[in-house]
């Protein structure tokens, strides 16, 4: 099982409003709605992620992380959670 899946639903008090930014196939969000019974929401960029979190069930918003975190009212959620992130650098030239 991913370190991440492990770890984080303990910090997670049961009942929280989560927010799951880059939420991926919504792995984590999935496990924290079951064991903590959260109510979720994920944020994914990749519409192949988002599909596979749809097709699960889960709440989804395609939003660029970059641009989109102010359409959410401050204190909207309890817990903010990114458990992945990439960043892509400039190449050395």
């Amino acid at each position: 099982m991913r370190f991440d899946l492990q770890l984080i639903p303990q910090w997670i008090k049961p009942g929280s409003q989560v927010l799951d930014l880059g939420c991926g196939d919504g792995s984590l969000l999935s496990k924290l709605i079951a064991d903590n019974q959260v109510e979720g929401l994920g944020i994914e960029i990749d519409p192949q992620q988002i599909t596979h979190c749809i097709a699960n069930g889960l709440n989804v918003v395609e939003q660029d992380l970059n641009h989109g975190l102010s359409n959410f009212q401050d204190d909207s959620f309890d817990v903010v959670v990114m458990a992945h992130a990439l960043q892509t650098l400039p190449s050395p030239h």
